[in-house]
């Protein structure tokens, strides 16, 4: 099973190393390296990402001056300071073609102007720098290389992380900065931080590497048998990706080798701290989006995580998984496959769960052992599974096939599926046409209006929280319409019904759940306004569409396509254009003729052809129910006296009606007619 079916067995391991990892941290071990955040603080005192180039440029002129010893950032500068006066007035001249003089007059004064560019290129040759590149999709040619970088042999099973070109820094950034490193980071949670990266064919040092050379003043020679990086005297042993595997020490020594860059540019850090000090500085907010998962913790800023791998090869602290781990683990995993199996034979139940707990003790704590004395990972997991299986095997085979089998498919629907759906399938997988089929299904689209600066108004641990509450509150009440939840993006759900089993009544069950999804979002929003908590927008629509499972592998995704679908999306966005909650399309409301709906407009979505007829729950008078007929019918014939007049009798009855305050708006922009174009 580990060679046939690798990923699982893998994915294992290497929770296993994290274990082991967080069970062990790294000493504090002082080491000269000081990270420089741009934290939440420092947006809120100096104002909002991205700052002028000018400013870090000054940031770096103080880390310079106070002596640090290399002053390295994972910030892209890849374009032009658009903040720039230079720039800008560069800009302005070629705007005005039509006024040579004028033009020509401004390209002068623009010499004379501030340069945030030629600045910051300035501040980064004052002392010894590193800019960071980007790995990219796109081929291109590799970096340049700041510094030697010698191989004396490949490693042989060397995979460094690869691509086909690199975004660089702007060209007039380069000539200023000594080194130049990868700053690519890899992996969903990140475990490592490389130290080589692969560039249109070439090697590359990584930010980490090319800090330490310019530190320790040596070329790197990149070595074979064992796989590693000389530097100088001192050895950097390599995993096959050319990774340090990160051990991270305690949030005290994170929080002793952090400083905030407003506190630098304010003068509040003694330049004692920065003198002879390695300097990484870098994006620490959440709104910059340097935040990465990790596997010891939550989010973390990136930059911190190439500090940790840069104390850790300072300090030589390098977990590493020998080239023979693999074969002594099979070995070992072998040999108590086969002990356990006889073991399992010969021995009393009793007995056999004795061994079992053994192994399960002793294993575990041998691998923590061989990290804590010699820095080797070990995997634990494989020779317990084999003994387990060994043990466990004549007795229990048919009942773990059936179980998995059954396990796995309650897993796969699990989080979209109402729980009673869910055992039903587990109970007739052959309900199931997971292939790929056409069907007529409705899809549900809901958002949260203002999310956005619900985002920069709350904090991480808080926005999590909100979303948590929200999100779990709203999965309930698709669960109790039937719904299947397809997707959860941000603060938005994408759910559909009709799908995987079938549903004859899926748009009634989806403009149920809609509504209710609306209401459910408004009760919330009251009850955290004092937060700036939106309500909730919905679109709904009914189409042919095809469905079935996508990709394959760890990609695998259980999800619709078609017209419909995006149909949806388009619908949720126009609530906050005709001022509604809820808005569905002709095909639900025809599949819905009990229920109480007024026409909207008819909609030219973006993104499509078609003009759709709009509908939305609504419950009023009667007399607001003829008014609202009458202004219909007189905007639809062109009559924009007796539209208005009924618009009118409208708010009368409902102030707050918002339809009808969209019509007017229209009608007093001299627009007529039903049919409103959102394609541009």
């Amino acid at each position: 099973m580990r060679l046939l079916w690798p990923a699982p067995f893998e994915a294992a391991r290497e929770t296993a190393f994290d274990a082991l990892i967080a069970a062990w941290p790294r000493p504090d071990t002082p080491a000269p390296v000081l990270v420089v955040e741009i934290d939440r603080a420092s947006l809120a005192a100096l104002g909002p990402w991205p700052w002028p180039r000018a400013r870090i440029a000054t940031l770096v002129e103080a880390l310079h001056a106070a002596g640090a010893a290399v002053v390295a950032t994972d910030i892209l500068f890849e374009g032009p300071d658009r903040a720039s006066p230079a720039r800008l007035a560069r800009q302005l001249a070629e705007a005005m073609a039509a006024q040579p003089e004028e033009a020509e007059a401004l390209r002068a004064r623009a010499t004379t102007l501030p340069d945030h560019d030629a600045a910051l290129a300035t501040a980064l040759a004052t002392g010894p720098s590193v800019l960071g590149f980007l790995l990219a999709p796109e081929a291109s040619a590799a970096p340049p290389l700041k510094g030697a970088l010698a191989q004396r042999e490949r490693p042989p099973a060397a995979a460094p992380m690869a691509a086909p070109g690199a975004i660089l820094p702007l060209a007039a950034l380069l000539p200023a900065a000594a080194g130049l490193g990868a700053v690519s980071l890899t992996g969903n949670p990140v475990r490592e931080v490389p130290l080589l990266v692969e560039v249109a064919g070439e090697w590359r040092a990584s930010l980490v590497l090319e800090t330490l050379r310019m530190a320790l003043a040596v070329t790197p020679i990149i070595e074979g048998v064992p796989p590693g990086i000389r530097l100088g005297s001192a050895w950097l042993p390599v995993d096959s990706a050319m990774a340090v595997r990160l051990h991270p020490a305690s949030p005290a020594r994170r929080t002793a080798r952090s400083v905030s860059a407003s506190a630098l540019l304010a003068g509040a850090v003694p330049p004692a701290w920065i003198e002879g000090q390695l300097v990484l500085l870098g994006g620490a907010a959440p709104e910059l989006g340097a935040l990465r998962g990790t596997a010891f913790g939550p989010l973390q800023p990136a930059v911190q995580l190439q500090a940790e791998a840069l104390e850790q090869a300072l300090t030589l602290w390098l977990p590493i998984r020998p080239a023979l781990a693999g074969a002594a683990e099979f070995g070992l995993a072998a040999t108590l496959g086969l002990g356990g199996a006889i073991a399992g034979a010969a021995l009393a139940p009793l007995g056999a769960a004795g061994l079992a707990l053994t192994a399960l003790v002793l294993l575990p704590f041998g691998a923590l052992l061989l990290l804590h004395g010699a820095l080797l990972l070990a995997d634990p997991v494989l020779p317990l599974l084999t003994l387990a299986a060994g043990l466990g095997s004549a007795t229990l085979a048919h009942f773990v096939a059936t179980r998995a089998s059954r396990a796995r498919l309650v897993a796969r629907f699990a989080q979209s599926l109402p729980p009673a759906l869910v055992a039903r399938i587990a109970r007739e997988p052959g309900l199931l046409r997971i292939g790929g089929e056409t069907r007529r299904m409705s899809f549900v689209f809901t958002d949260i209006a203002g999310f956005t600066g619900l985002v920069e108004r709350s904090g991480a641990a808080r926005l999590i929280a909100l979303l948590d509450a929200y999100i779990g509150g709203a999965a309930e009440i698709v669960a109790e319409h039937g719904g299947t939840l397809d997707k959860v993006v941000g603060d938005a759900l994408h759910v559909m019904f009709g799908a995987p089993l079938e549903q004859p009544d899926h748009a009634a069950r989806a403009l149920a759940c809609g509504i209710a999804l609306a209401e459910y979002g408004e009760a919330f929003a009251a009850a955290r306004r004092a937060e700036g908590f939106g309500i909730t927008r919905v679109g709904i629509a009914t189409g042919l569409v095809v469905v079935g499972d996508v990709g394959g592998g760890r990609a695998l995704d259980y999800t619709a396509h078609g017209d419909a679908v995006n149909l949806a999306a388009r619908l949720e966005q126009a609530n906050k254009l005709f001022g509604t909650r809820v808005l569905l399309d002709e095909a639900t409301a025809q599949a819905c003729p009990e229920a109480a709906l007024r026409p909207i407009a008819r909609l030219a979505a973006r993104g499509r052809g078609a003009v759709v007829m709009t509908f939305a729950p609504w419950r009023a008078p009667e007399a607001a129910r003829t008014a609202w007929g009458e202004a219909l019918a007189a905007l639809d014939s062109g009559d924009r006296i007796a539209a208005e007049a009924a618009l009118h009798r409208l708010l009368a009855l409902l102030p707050e009606d918002g339809p009808a305050r969209f019509h007017l708006a229209r009608l007093a922009r001299g627009e007529a007619g039903l049919a409103v174009d959102q394609r541009e």
